[in-house]
């Protein structure tokens, strides 16, 4: 029983050196994860409940900040949420399919390992290693109006990609999927090596042909890496920032309603960043609402898309 009682705190004191090692070797990345991510958080929820101007206290309004946002026509904030939040829903809805058939199908094609895949496959990948900087300093150059290289390729003459409607947003799906197509296509052969080979050959012998064997084999054996692209690249395209402001900044103005201007490829987090940080700043609070309204269509339309997909996997 002595003994027992003697050794109780030898092992406490071990198990306490034990967590204080851990905490020491994880204090820099709570450190990191509280300073950049945790108390940031926690300010823009707070703020978003209040009139707050840079440099000054905040002052709580409760439910004002989405009462204009959601219900007052004659506010600005009112129109730049709907415009906002309509472009980048519009921009969603085109790219992400695009996101999803064309590396499924680039995938598909160097499956079958044709001469030069290796290569093909670094080239089709390649793009997702660049920044967003270097993607919309090249390919502005691309759709330049009088010496780009699409409208001379193309015989398109002087046609103006960066103002011309709907040519512009034409031009941003383009520089979007090219830049992040290679990433899906990436985690599309790998969920295809995966697949049995003994189903298509099964397949083949009762006559099956090729689409049939995509469409009843590949797609069912892919369901859960398709889900996952298809979630990520909808979060990933609701977070649209740097190509419409890098590529035309903006675009131009379509239509103008009560004194306010709309533009044509503005999308929420852009007016989400004028209003906290821009010409325009000056009410990080009413900034701070709209991006909780963006962060909670974002987490409904997941919620959604992750039960129709996983409804029509079983």
């Amino acid at each position: 029983m002595n003994a027992i009682k003697s050794t109780a705190p030898t092992v406490g004191r071990h198990h306490l050196k034990a967590s204080l090692t851990a905490l020491t070797f994880l204090s820099p990345h709570l450190l990191l994860f509280a300073v950049f991510f945790l108390i940031p958080s926690v300010v823009g929820i707070v703020s978003a409940f209040t009139d707050w101007q840079l440099g000054k206290p905040m002052v709580f309004v409760g439910l004002d900040n989405f009462k204009t946002l959601f219900f007052n026509a004659d506010s600005q904030y009112y129109w730049q949420l709907r415009w906002g939040l309509g472009s980048t829903v519009l921009f969603v809805l085109i790219t992400v399919p695009f996101q999803i058939v064309i590396p499924l199908l680039l995938a598909v094609a160097l499956q079958r390992k044709p001469f030069g895949h290796r290569i093909f496959q670094s080239l089709f990948y390649l793009p997702a290693l660049l920044s967003i900087a270097v993607v919309m300093l090249s390919w502005r150059y691309m759709f330049n109006m009088s010496a780009g290289f699409i409208n001379q390729s193309l015989g398109l003459g002087k046609l103006n990609w960066e103002t011309a409607i709907p040519y512009n947003w034409v031009a941003l799906v383009i520089i979007t999927v090219w830049w992040v197509a290679g990433g899906n296509m990436i985690i599309y052969q790998s969920a295809l090596a995966s697949i049995p080979q003994e189903l298509y050959e099964a397949a083949s012998v009762d006559g099956a042909n090729a689409f049939q064997k995509f469409w009843h084999i590949t797609i069912p054996g892919m369901r859960y890496p398709l889900t996952y692209t298809a979630i990520t690249s909808v979060i990933a395209q609701f977070n649209i920032y740097g190509q419409p402001l890098m590529f035309n900044a903006g675009g131009p103005t379509t239509a103008v309603i009560n004194g306010f201007d709309r533009r044509s490829n503005y999308v929420l987090l852009m007016y989400i960043f004028e209003l906290g940080f821009g010409r325009a700043g000056g009410n990080p609070g009413m900034a701070s609402a709209m991006s909780l309204i963006l962060g909670l269509v974002i987490l409904l339309v997941s919620i959604f898309q992750f039960r129709v997909l996983k409804a029509n996997a079983q």
